[in-house]
């Protein structure tokens, strides 16, 4: 099997039934992805397919082949900036002071679909887009830090 991640072509030797995020760690070492709790339950997998938010817990690897993938680790390449550049919701993330926690690199790229489907989210837009019930206490920070992007991006 092929899979197209981050702009480039991999050849997997998996069962089509193994998880994408399981590829995405153990095969492709794209350790970036969070494992959290293996069933959907949470958002720390979420992964871009084709642009949709996706989480990777929960697809089996041969239902994502000829789509583009995009994990944290390539979102800023996307964006056509370098490998030591950050992705606007990544730098948001800093400037907030967003603690470390499991589930933020699926809520960053949860924010970054979200921003790109709708640049002026209201809150209740951002909390139905991003998991928001992380046990680290980071909901507050994360709401301001996609809030404030929101703003500096219509200024743009």
């Amino acid at each position: 099997m092929s899979l197209s991640v981050n702009g480039r072509s991999h050849a997997i030797h998996a069962d089509p039934e193994t998880t994408l995020l399981r590829v995405l760690r153990k095969d492709l070492q794209l350790t970036g992805t969070s494992f959290a709790c293996t069933n959907g339950q949470c958002s720390a997998c979420t992964v871009h397919v084709n642009d949709r938010p996706t989480r990777s817990c929960r697809i089996p690897v041969h239902v994502v082949l000829g789509t583009e993938i995009v994990t944290i680790e390539g979102l800023a390449a996307r964006e056509g900036l370098s490998s030591r550049e950050l992705h606007a919701v990544q730098r948001a993330w800093i400037d907030e002071g967003v603690p470390d926690c499991p589930c933020q690199a699926g809520m960053i790229m949860a924010a970054a679909a979200l921003l790109m489907e709708n640049p002026d989210p209201s809150v209740a837009d951002i909390e139905a887009a991003i998991y928001l019930d992380c046990r680290c206490g980071i909901r507050p920070h994360v709401l301001r830090a996609i809030a404030s992007l929101a703003e500096r991006l219509k200024s743009w």
